[in-house]
């Protein structure tokens, strides 16, 4: 006979542990000083692709809100500014098959981004980093939706990692 004090023993001190662990104060996200403010500015379009810069918007201001624990407000009113260019936009070479027509090919996206920061003194802002960021994702012929996806996808990605290569330096105390 199984004594049922003894089986419940773990499961509540697993339990224990959880709860424990969910109350340490453990957050995620990137905390620029106490009281920031984040805004994204429209960035300029040098690519040949039209609308690009509109459409990567969104996918920026969805992961500064993601990734960043500071309020999100208009770009000249912000003590932290992520503004940039969108420099290419390029059909690549794909996959053929043995009588050589197209099967898939992809799209590469090349952005770059700044963070800038408001100086007290002046309003002025200053520029703290600067990166440039490339994705390519690709895509079937055969998908009627496959390169618009292809193009969301590469944008997603490009906006997560500006926001996250220009935030890690304030996640360990700097600027």
């Amino acid at each position: 006979m199984i004594d049922r004090r003894c089986s419940r023993a773990p499961l509540l001190a697993a339990l224990l542990v959880a709860l424990l662990a969910s109350a340490c104060g453990y957050r995620t996200g990137y905390t620029p000083p106490v009281g920031s403010s984040v805004g994204v500015a429209f960035f300029e379009n040098v690519s040949k692709e039209r609308d690009l810069d509109r459409d990567f918007h969104l996918p920026l201001t969805d992961s500064v809100q993601r990734i960043v624990r500071a309020p999100l407000v208009a770009p000249d009113r912000a003590h932290y500014r992520i503004d940039g260019r969108m420099l290419d936009f390029r059909r690549r070479n794909g996959i053929r098959s043995a009588d050589n027509s197209l099967l898939e090919t992809g799209v590469r996206i090349t952005v770059e981004a700044r963070l800038e920061r408001r100086n007290a003194d002046t309003g002025e802002f200053e520029v703290l980093r600067r990166i440039e960021v490339q994705d390519e994702r690709g895509y079937a012929l055969s998908d009627s939706g496959g390169e618009a996806a292809a193009r969301a996808r590469a944008l997603r990605n490009i906006a997560d990692r500006v926001v996250i290569d220009l935030f890690a330096d304030l996640a360990w105390g700097a600027p």
